[in-house]
């Protein structure tokens, strides 16, 4: 590793034709491997607790584990190994991530906690390295694209990663899904080391640099709302197989593949809000997040119809986490590409998950398994209240250039 401190950074280069390079999915590969680990846990946890010995509810912490190190990872591992080449520490921490998930999978229960919240450290770190990488590797317009690809390794990896690995552990061992996931995460580690252009890293900054990137506060009206669309998305999606279930009347046997609709739904919207986000971040994020709601309130209003229903998931599904892009170019904008900046974007996403989880666990205790959608719609709307700041700012700065660019009277002034 070099040190880049006392040097100048070497920019990454973006095709010429200014697309985005295939180089970006290998790096979207590491984020899909690491992610289906942290939902596959989810959907082994009976397994799990039957092998190791402890309650379901307990196996559980393998999931606020591996969230809790996600909240810290970006900021604790990212922001600082991102003065380092991305060629050495992406594969790095690809790496040290294989080696901590074997480690757990083949220790004691104390120990394997331990192991996932360091998982999810190296996961957080990877992912806002990984958007510094690709933010420096393609600037303007694709620029939203490109962080579309790395974000499309988490929604893969929910829709396809997580059924797969699940039923793979369901029908071998819990520990052969995750010895496979490990060998998916070391090839990506390889092909990125392969893939990548060797070049310097990010040069670091002064704490009252830091404290500068991080006073704005558009920025953090970006980061909240970046925060409620993801806790209102997931607040709702925790309880969807048991309402489909015990609302809608759907046999179990059709739950997955309705799920698995929404899936798909969030891999296209993904791609969709990638083209589009470069007419205007906060605009995408409106026009989304208003569909959002939308679709929460119609499956609250009418969850015992199937048609209404499925609808609802495709256009939650589509809208939703699917916006993350879109957030991330908002924040870029607001906030610049720094590794103190990007690396807040894992946080907050994590941040999002958590409070849907917790809030809707509460609610759909007191209130029945459809409150949650209730929770995840009120969420939506003051995600809404919070972009109308920059959205009236827009269009008063739109309002402006139209006088100051348009035809006046003559004579014009010189």
């Amino acid at each position: 590793m070099t040190d880049t401190s006392t040097r100048p950074e070497k920019p990454l280069e973006a095709p010429a034709d200014g697309g985005v390079p295939s180089s970006i999915w290998l790096i979207a590969l590491g984020v899909f491997a690491m992610v289906t680990s942290e939902f596959m846990a989810a959907g082994l946890l009976p397994e799990i607790s039957r092998d190791v010995g402890v309650s379901v509810g307990a196996a559980s912490m393998l999931i606020s584990g591996f969230a809790a190190g996600q909240v810290l990872g970006g900021w604790l591992v990212g922001m600082p190994l991102s003065r380092f080449g991305p060629r050495t520490v992406l594969p790095a921490l690809l790496v040290v991530f294989a080696v901590v998930q074997t480690i757990g999978v083949l220790s004691p229960w104390p120990v394997m906690l331990a192991m996932r919240a360091l998982s999810g450290l190296a996961l957080a770190a990877y992912f806002s390295v990984a958007l510094t990488t690709v933010t420096r590797m393609v600037p303007g317009e694709a620029q939203p694209r490109a962080t579309s690809r790395v974000f499309a390794g988490v929604t893969i990896g929910t829709t396809l990663g997580l059924p797969l690995a699940t039923f793979g552990g369901q029908a071998l061992s819990w520990s052969s899904a995750f010895h496979a996931d490990t060998v998916v995460v070391l090839l990506a580690a390889v092909a990125v080391a392969l893939a990548l252009p060797s070049v310097d890293g990010v040069a670091p900054v002064t704490a009252r640099e830091l404290v500068g990137q991080l006073s704005g506060l558009r920025l953090w009206g970006a980061l909240v709302t970046a925060g409620l669309t993801t806790g209102g998305t997931l607040v709702a999606f925790g309880f969807f197989s048991a309402i489909l279930q015990d609302e809608t009347g759907v046999s179990e046997d059709l739950v997955p593949w309705l799920l698995a609709l929404y899936g798909l739904a969030s891999v296209v919207g993904n791609w969709y809000v990638g083209r589009v986000t470069h007419t205007g971040p906060a605009r995408v994020i409106a026009i989304g997040t208003a569909l959002l709601l939308a679709g929460l309130v119609a499956f609250r209003l009418a969850p015992g119809s199937l048609p209404v229903v499925v609808v609802a998931l495709v256009v939650v599904g589509a809208t939703g986490v699917s916006l993350n892009a879109a957030h991330t170019a908002r924040i870029i904008d607001v906030g610049g590409a720094t590794p103190a900046i990007l690396a807040m974007t894992p946080t907050v996403v994590t941040a999002g998950i958590l409070l849907g989880t917790a809030t809707g666990g509460v609610v759909a205790d007191a209130y029945g398994v459809l409150a949650p959608l209730v929770v995840g719609a009120a969420l939506a709307a003051v995600a809404l209240l919070t972009l109308v700041p920059e959205l009236l700012g827009a269009r008063s700065r739109g309002a402006v250039a139209g006088v100051v660019d348009g035809p006046c009277p003559e004579p014009c002034p010189a």
